[in-house]
């Protein structure tokens, strides 16, 4: 895995693979040399619902019957539709929103996942297709742009959440490898660093609001990205004029875009009946969906609060769930709003078949999500660590709706904090991963997630140690397998860090040296179940042969950009054994 641009790429292609939406940006040295901040967004999305063009395609693929690859964005939400309304889609393949199944704690190779009506399918397939679409749909767009440029002049950059375990990341890379995107040509980006590289060269006027590229090194400052389907918060410190440090671990919750699109549905629900709505969503689930991403898209234009102004949100209601509530109630859904025991009589009302709500009413649906958010926010900056954040950073596509960004600065913007909010917040994460694949560099530090340790033996203690882990040698009693940490997690850790130790070893045949993680605080024995091996060499590698007393090594532990290097050296001799292990940090780059 490549984490530094490569000695002579040509232009910088940056992949956002989201939740809810999909997009590729780039820039060539030759742009990024006279002016950072300019990236060519990916060719426009043509958005059938309200026959605009979008800069991100909705996250959602479709397969044919035999699992070729037929389209991805609003071609493949279109074509299924129309399959769906022919009831011809039972065959066919249709994923939306399958990043979410990688927010698991452990993803393994061969996860599979379920389709649109619970079909299983390989994981790894369906990322590898979606890679594959936009890296040949981004190279098309260079070629545009750059006739002369080749693909092994172009430095690939894919973004992933900062909460993400390391078997997503490594998922993510197995995939991008499928899609022929050669490693050596390849940057996993934390999204959370790319937001805040990009607000470092930012210099849009935001009227009394200092953006970042103005703050004093040593500010501290968090990125709140607000996603489709999660929320991940991000500490960083500017610790010169051109790199940040993370400065405290990522966090995250399951909660973004998606969340305000249920908080609806339920909302529904509540307004029209369990059963109308349940039967809506089997017997026309084809409408139901359809329904809801008009919903998805017209959230984006809900304003901020003004009781001033007499606003109103209005959605068409399909005939079919006009249809069913009727059936079911003897009645239709204008009747119902028109009813004096109706709960919000005046507040919705049915006009040419759309239901038309007081503004306030949506603003409450939002409001279930962003308060759970605002809480998680709070509950962070009331720890100590966290008292010096002095700037709150919005990005995501669901931070687009003047509704959110009005609700946190109302919430956190006062004499100590400011919030910031750069232009299109949905894109910033896209361009700043461009400009990250130009200077990878520019994170100084990263956390790391687990904490790392050996195995050493200490003299037995009876009613303390366990005794299946007691041994006699050299004439005494040992506990075995005792853990012994070189770096615990959260450790701020630049590349290049090295620890050094020396240890005794006998040369048997079955001795080896290993390396654990840990995510248990005080882990005390490396058979825990919480202690996981991530690498070994037997010591008949490393020491001399038919060796029976002890010898002297060194060990040199050298944290790289993305790999734990272990250099045993035995004294005696100079004679080396290196072993390597992918180290997990809180993010990538």
């Amino acid at each position: 895995m490549a984490h530094k641009p490569l000695k002579n790429y040509l232009a910088c292609v940056a992949i956002d693979i989201g939740t809810t939406g999909t997009g590729y940006a780039f820039s060539t040295l030759e742009e990024f040399r006279i002016n950072q901040l300019d990236v060519t967004l990916n060719d426009p999305w043509t958005e059938e619902f309200r026959g605009l063009l979008a800069l991100k395609a909705p996250t959602c693929i479709l397969f044919e019957p035999t699992m070729k690859f037929h389209a991805f964005g609003y071609e493949a939400e279109n074509k299924y539709t129309d399959l769906a309304t022919k009831d011809a889609h039972g065959d066919w393949y249709y994923f939306e929103r399958f990043k979410l199944h990688l927010f698991k704690t452990e993803i393994a190779m061969d996860l599979q996942i379920e389709d649109a009506i619970g079909k299983k399918v390989s994981a790894l397939l369906v990322v590898t297709e979606a890679i594959k679409y936009i890296r040949e749909r981004a190279l098309a767009c260079l070629a545009r742009h750059q006739p002369q440029m080749r693909e092994h002049q172009v430095q690939w950059v894919l973004t992933v959440p900062s909460i993400w375990k390391q078997s997503a990341t490594t998922f993510i890379q197995a995939a991008a490898t499928k899609a022929r995107i050669k490693s050596s040509n390849l940057i996993i980006a934390n999204e959370s660093n790319a937001a805040s590289v990009f607000c470092l060269f930012d210099r849009s006027e935001r009227g009394n609001i200092r953006g970042l590229d103005t703050q004093p090194v040593g500010t501290k400052y968090m990125v709140v990205d607000i996603g489709g389907g999660t929320t991940d918060i991000t500490v960083h410190e500017r610790v010169s004029k051109m790199e940040i440090r993370e400065a405290y671990e990522p966090s995250g919750l399951s909660l973004g875009g998606v969340a305000v699109d249920e908080a609806f549905v339920t909302f529904m629900t509540e307004l029209l009946g369990e059963g109308t709505m349940n039967r809506f969503r089997v017997q026309a689930c084809n409408e139901f969906v359809k329904w809801i991403k008009e919903f998805e898209r017209l959230k984006q234009d809900v304003p901020a609060i003004d009781k001033k102004a007499n606003q109103a949100f209005l959605i068409h209601i399909p005939n079919r769930l006009n249809e069913i509530y009727k059936s079911l109630n003897d009645k239709t859904i204008s009747e119902l709003t028109k009813s004096g025991k109706f709960k919000y009589k005046g507040k919705i009302k049915m006009t040419d078949g759309k239901m038309q709500f007081e503004m306030n009413i949506i603003q409450d649906v939002f409001k279930t999500v962003t308060d759970k958010i605002s809480d998680h926010l709070t509950t962070l900056l009331k720890f100590d660590e966290l008292s010096s954040v002095l700037m709150l950073i919005f990005v995501g596509g669901t931070v687009e709706s003047k509704l959110v960004q009005q609700t946190m600065i109302q919430k956190y913007q006062n004499s100590k904090r400011c919030v910031l909010y750069p232009n299109e917040p949905g894109t910033v994460v896209l361009k700043g991963a461009v400009i990250l694949g130009h200077v990878a560099n520019m994170v100084d530090q990263r956390l790391l997630r687990h904490t790392y340790g050996s195995g050493i033996k200490v003299p037995f203690k009876e009613g303390v140690h366990p005794e299946k882990l007691k041994i006699e040698s050299a004439g005494g009693v040992w506990c075995r397998g005792v853990f012994k940490p070189f770096m615990m997690a959260g450790t701020p850790v630049k590349v290049g860090t090295t620890l050094r130790n020396e240890i005794e070893a006998v040369n048997y045949e079955d001795s080896v040296f290993a390396v654990y993680k840990t995510d248990k605080r005080g882990a005390e024995y490396i058979t825990d179940d919480t202690c996981q091996q991530v690498c070994k060499v037997w010591m008949n590698n490393v020491l001399p042969a038919k060796s029976k007393k002890p010898q002297t090594y060194v060990v040199k532990y050298t944290f790289s950009e993305n790999e734990l290097i272990i250099e045993l050296t035995l004294k005696e001799t100079k004679n080396k054994y290196v072993i390597t292990s992918e180290l997990e940090f809180e993010g990538m780059f």
